[in-house]
């Protein structure tokens, strides 16, 4: 049995240490409490100069590359910025897992000189700082995905992501790694090392997980470009809790080769990796680039499936056309979405319709099936791995963790082979129910084809308070079906246009608890997301696609 104390001095050291990695002369000397600053989105630009400042909100991923191509903007001044505006963002908000600034500014350093001597880049991200979910192996720095247990393990080249490797020879430079949730199984983000994770927007709020330490550091454009994983809400609830864009892929699309993860060999419903970012066309950047490289000739998970140009050509020309159709779901009938979201789902609807494009009701066999396909997934060792890591340090599960999987083993029931193997029919069973409704829609829309894409939400709350996240069944679903899914800003909690509705009447317990969640002072400002949804392995149409909805919800 471990030492129960050990858990906290290893956690602590390593606070420490992120704490002394933080340069002096990027700190804040004092940090305003929620309390008094709610927001800090706009709070955190008095500390950066004007160059900073531009460097870092002023360029999409690709105008930063095309700059630091022709050395318009030198790496080091454009990794120095984001290195600047994370330290300031991880004082507000507390989003950083690890601090590789010196390792970052070194090789920005070299970028540089290359480009000077030869008057060439070293690939198509030349330069480009990105930041990653703390999942992803680096060399020279640790992979703790959460848990006090794995602190101490320095990756070596022969550990790093694959991903990670792809994009150095790209020329990207890794600076930081995100918090993250104790095994990654939480859709708010907390663990014993760094703690809890507020959203830029709010901080008495959320900023969702698993991926809310990315989400949050994007949020407050500490990062141009990050990676996150996605299991059942993980890139697309954060995205829409703090108002950026993010790309669920379906499994086989990019590598997760050497990308750490917890019970690691679940295949049921697999984590897929994907980008997190400021725009549509900031996902296409890094999404193409990383299907540059191959992954299909080293990680056997990948399908031989290079970028398709030819998916996005179609997609520009049913939008010259105005004959691309949707289906929107406007309620999962398990949970219902709280005014804003509701809101955002009709204000997406009007923007299309405005936009000459067809919109009909979207109504699937039941999403809570899925929901219970997804829970039996997580749910099919009875928390045997996440325990047993948990017990190698003695730390306890944080309360997002515990409420699910337990304070101890025992929790949860034991599964066995067969529940498995019941489960993994069930779902191939909805699959295919789902696909067969999709098919049928060619019969309700006046093109007579199937509708392009579904239009849904990212989630039924804007965001909520501390240990308050129950439910990520509107993507979860996505996760089940394997569908690609993008997730896109589209409003912001108002008080006044989203009162509060005292006469709903839930449709069960989890309804009702949610639904009175909702505070229109507390969640006035808080962005929110759609989720924009296309078939299986259809990257390229659903970011065109996306790329499209916003457009249309801007203009209106």
């Amino acid at each position: 049995m471990a030492d129960r104390h050990s858990w906290q001095s290893t956690t602590q050291r390593k606070r420490d240490v992120l704490d002394a990695l933080l340069p002096a002369d990027f700190r804040l000397d004092s940090v305003p409490s929620a309390e008094e600053q709610r927001d800090v989105t706009q709070y955190i630009q008095q500390f950066l100069s004007a160059n900073e400042r531009d460097i870092t909100e002023n360029h999409s991923a690709a105008a930063l590359v095309d700059k630091l191509a022709s050395g318009a903007l030198a790496a080091t001044d454009v990794t120095r910025a984001f290195c600047h505006r994370a330290t300031i963002s991880h004082q507000l908000v507390n989003c950083l897992s690890e601090v590789l600034f010196s390792q970052a500014l070194a090789r920005a350093q070299e970028l540089d000189e290359y480009l000077r001597v030869t008057g060439k880049t070293v690939g198509p991200l030349h330069g480009l700082p990105i930041s990653l979910k703390d999942q992803f192996r680096v060399k020279d720095a640790e992979t703790s995905v959460g848990y006090a247990a794995w602190l101490g393990k320095v990756e070596t080249e022969d550990t790093e992501s694959w991903v990670v490797k792809a994009l150095k020879n790209m020329g990207a430079i890794v600076f930081a790694k995100t918090n993250v949730p104790t095994s990654l199984m939480c859709i708010e983000t907390n663990n014993n090392i760094v703690g809890y994770t507020t959203n830029p927007h709010n901080r008495l709020l959320s900023s969702g997980g698993s991926s809310g330490g990315e989400a949050a550091l994007l949020s407050l454009r500490g990062s141009i470009l990050g990676l996150g994983s996605d299991v059942g809400a993980s890139i697309r609830l954060p995205c829409s809790f703090t108002g950026i864009s993010g790309l669920k892929p379906s499994h086989g699309r990019l590598p997760y080769l050497n990308v750490a993860n917890s019970m690691e060999g679940q295949e049921t419903v697999p984590s897929v990796i994907g980008p997190l970012g400021h725009s549509i066309s900031d996902l296409r950047l890094i999404t193409q680039s990383i299907l540059s490289s191959q992954p299909w000739l080293h990680d056997p998970k990948v399908n031989h499936l290079p970028w398709r140009s030819a998916a996005e050509d179609e997609v520009r020309q049913s939008v010259a056309s105005k004959s691309l159709t949707f289906g929107v779901l406007r309620t999962d009938g398990v949970v219902q979405p709280h005014p804003p979201v509701t809101r955002a789902i009709n204000e997406t609807v009007q923007a299309l319709k405005a936009a000459g494009y067809e919109v009909i009701e979207w109504t699937p066999p039941p999403h809570a099936e899925a929901f219970q396909i997804l829970w039996n997934t997580f749910a099919s060792d009875g928390g045997v791995d996440i325990h047993n890591t948990l017990q190698q340090s003695g730390e306890p599960p944080v309360p997002q963790l515990s409420v699910s999987y337990g304070d101890t083993l025992g929790h949860l029931p034991f599964g066995t082979v067969n529940d498995l193997w019941a489960n993994q029919r069930h779902r191939y069973d909805y699959q295919t129910r789902y696909l067969r409704y999709w098919n049928s829609t060619a019969g309700q829309t006046r093109s007579g084809r199937p509708v392009d894409a579904i239009i849904a939400p990212g989630t039924p709350t804007a965001s909520h308070k501390p240990s308050e996240g129950m439910y990520f069944g509107y993507t979860g679903v996505y996760n089940v079906l394997d569908f690609s899914a993008a997730v896109i800003p589209v409003t912001k909690a108002d008080r006044t246009l989203d009162a509060k509705v005292d006469d709903y009447n839930p449709s069960g317990d989890l309804d009702s608890a949610i639904w009175k969640q909702y505070e229109p002072d507390l969640y006035h400002g808080a962005p929110v997301g759609v989720q924009v949804v296309g078939r299986r392995l259809e990257e390229e149409k659903v970011l065109a696609i996306a790329e499209e909805v916003h457009k249309a919800v801007k203009s209106i």
